[in-house]
């Protein structure tokens, strides 16, 4: 690898490099023009073609091919040595299997003609400019459009597939990239009568697509990409690549949702914004902006019905998710680097970053600014709807607090958050240290939970229902469960108040409280568009078949011991149980393919 930068430093031509950006004058034997670091009239930067360098006698910057596009692009030096050597024409040494590199240009060029068919489409079709006429009324600019990619997907089954066919791709490639299925009827096109957004990886490469639906009666609103060897959602940015300087250089990344709230603000001057595409910040996320050595992601959640009353839960994941990717990071001590800071802001009410932008920027720049650590946010929200003047109010505020703060890493972090929560329930610090120390490491209990035997234990079915009634708790009142289809007494409990509508921890006794908080930090993640109602119905589905299952084997064991009689009434209860079970496996399986096929449209 050392020998690579030196190949390439000398193949690329630094003053053809830096004259794509810079208009640059001879001076001599060297080139001079206005610094691109600073605001200058008279020209202090200069370019040596000997020494293969630049510099700025105003403001200091200086370096060579590389870290002008560290500088420049916010690029990384590996990123930054792979560009220049495509443009160098030098191939890198790398420990990869030459096969395993070949097939990557195959499938990311297989991308690329993909991206010119939705491209050609959204021009020169009919269709294409109606979606054309789309993107203008929701105030994206033809700049925009172009700057960002955008295009249309056809409304046909396999239009893409002929012609990826006769770009010379084979079937496995384009299954493999992405960009189609395969039936028992051969190849479709995931992507059908769709807006297409394309998704670039840091280098700008087109790695997935994400499409939004042009009917109402279209399933799935937006759909992406499925996974592939060149696209994991959960480490990808929506616009990274376009945003890379811009978050170098305030040293901030600002996070939204949707692919067209990050447009709205490339467009409006926020061109340090990027989205995270359906959750607020994963921990593979936070790590690509980590290396980015940043200070701040401000993480805005939307200020419709939906993001207003679901910012605590989703705040609390998010501390979460922080606190596990910087113990990922080696950096749970003092003298650690301090590394990336998380901070949340939420909109005003009815509003997206999309319309709030557009509405008022000066606004969104404000609630920007004013964002705050996402671990302050989450006890501050608690707090309002914890009655702190009365014991039991603060034994739930502590039941659920105190565990966030114990599973802060950073020490010095720990004891400040220690003392919010002391100073607000009149409590000694020293107490609430001892209890947080006492509390187990977040993957211990992960461990313990993923571990635990039914002997010892509840069974898993039972704990991930109440997992998911407890982060989506007006789900409760919905289902045909009884309190007494569950085998925990604190579960029948905690469901009984759920199913009256109550909140699953501010409104419970203080030990049901914190074992509602501890049971809901183990709630699954839903990605995207999932039907929550449906996950819940074939989670209480699989609990009453386990609980037909077990008095089915009852009843039989009656059975076999019975005389006379009581064989009779008995063989009529197994004969009763029967159809039960054959009822729910069949609703079970009916409301599990559904899923399925909501799953496999929101791929498409």
């Amino acid at each position: 690898m050392p020998g690579d930068f030196d190949t390439v430093k000398e193949r690329v031509d630094i003053v053809q490099l830096i004259g794509e950006r810079v208009s640059l004058k001879k001076m001599g034997r060297a080139y001079s023009g206005l610094c691109p670091f600073h605001s200058e009239k008279t020209p202090s930067f200069t370019v040596d073609p000997d020494r293969r360098t630049y510099h700025c006698f105003g403001c200091g910057r200086h370096g060579d091919i590389f870290t002008w596009l560290e500088e420049l692009d916010g690029l990384e030096p590996v990123e930054a040595l792979k560009v220049l050597a495509e443009r160098a024409g030098v191939e890198l040494t790398s420990r990869r299997d030459p096969a395993e590199q070949e097939r990557e240009k195959r499938l990311l060029a297989a991308n690329d003609t993909a991206h010119f068919y939705f491209r050609q489409a959204l021009r020169g079709t009919e269709r294409g400019k109606e979606v054309a006429s789309y993107l203008a009324e929701r105030g994206i600019l033809p700049e925009s459009i172009d700057k960002f990619g955008l295009g249309y997907a056809p409304d046909s089954w396999d239009g893409l597939v002929g012609y990826l066919r006769k770009k010379g791709y084979s079937d496995e490639e384009v299954v493999a990239a992405g960009l189609v299925g395969r039936t028992d009827r051969g190849l479709f096109d995931w992507f059908r009568h769709r807006l297409i957004v394309p998704i670039k990886d840091g280098r700008g490469r087109i790695i997935a697509f994400g499409g939004r639906a042009m009917r109402a009666d279209q399933r799935g609103k937006y759909v992406n990409s499925q996974a592939t060897v060149l696209f994991n959602k959960s480490a990808t940015l929506y616009a990274l690549d376009a945003a890379r300087a811009a978050i170098r250089k305030e040293r901030a990344a600002v996070i939204v949702e949707g692919y067209f709230d990050a447009i709205a603000l490339h467009q409006a001057g926020f061109e340090n914004a990027v989205a995270s595409m359906g959750t607020a910040l994963t921990e593979d996320q936070y790590h690509v902006l980590d290396a980015m050595r940043i200070e701040r992601a401000i993480v805005a959640f939307d200020g419709d019905a939906a993001g207003q009353s679901s910012a605590e839960r989703r705040g609390t994941e998010l501390a979460r998710q922080v606190q596990s990717a910087v113990r990922r990071a080696g950096r749970g001590s003092v003298t650690a680097r301090t590394g990336l800071s998380v901070y949340v802001t939420v909109l005003p009410a009815d509003t997206d970053p999309d319309v709030l932008v557009r509405r008022d920027p000066e606004r969104l720049r404000a609630l920007l600014g004013q964002a705050r650590p996402v671990l302050e946010f989450v006890i501050d929200r608690i707090s309002k709807r914890s009655e702190l003047d009365k014991a039991d109010g603060k034994r739930r505020f502590l039941a659920e607090t105190l565990p966030l703060v114990a599973g802060e890493p950073d020490p010095l972090t720990r004891e400040l958050y220690l003392g919010t929560l002391s100073s607000a329930t009149g409590l000694d610090q020293e107490a609430l240290r001892r209890e947080a120390a006492a509390a187990p490491a977040p993957t211990q209990r992960a461990a313990m939970a993923a571990n635990e035997t039914p002997a010892k234990q509840t069974g898993p079915v039972e704990r991930y229902l109440m997992a998911l009634l407890i982060r989506f708790p007006e789900e409760a009142a919905r289902t045909e469960l009884a309190p007494g289809d569950l085998d925990d007494p604190d579960h029948r409990a905690m469901f009984e108040s759920l199913k009256a509508g109550k909140h699953p921890t501010s409104d419970l006794p203080a030990h049901l409280a914190a074992k509602a908080a501890a049971v809901g930090a183990f709630a699954p993640e839903l990605e995207g568009e999932v039907d929550v109602a449906q996950a819940v119905e074939i989670a209480a589905l699989a609990l009453r078949e386990r609980n037909l299952r077990r008095r089915m084997k009852d009843a039989q064991g009656q059975l076999a011991r019975a005389n006379g009689g009581d064989a009779g009434a008995v063989d009529g209860e197994v004969a009763q149980l029967a159809d039960e079970l054959a009822e729910v496996m069949h609703r079970r399986e009916r409301h599990t393919v559904l899923h399925a096929a909501d799953a496999d449209e929101r791929n498409e």
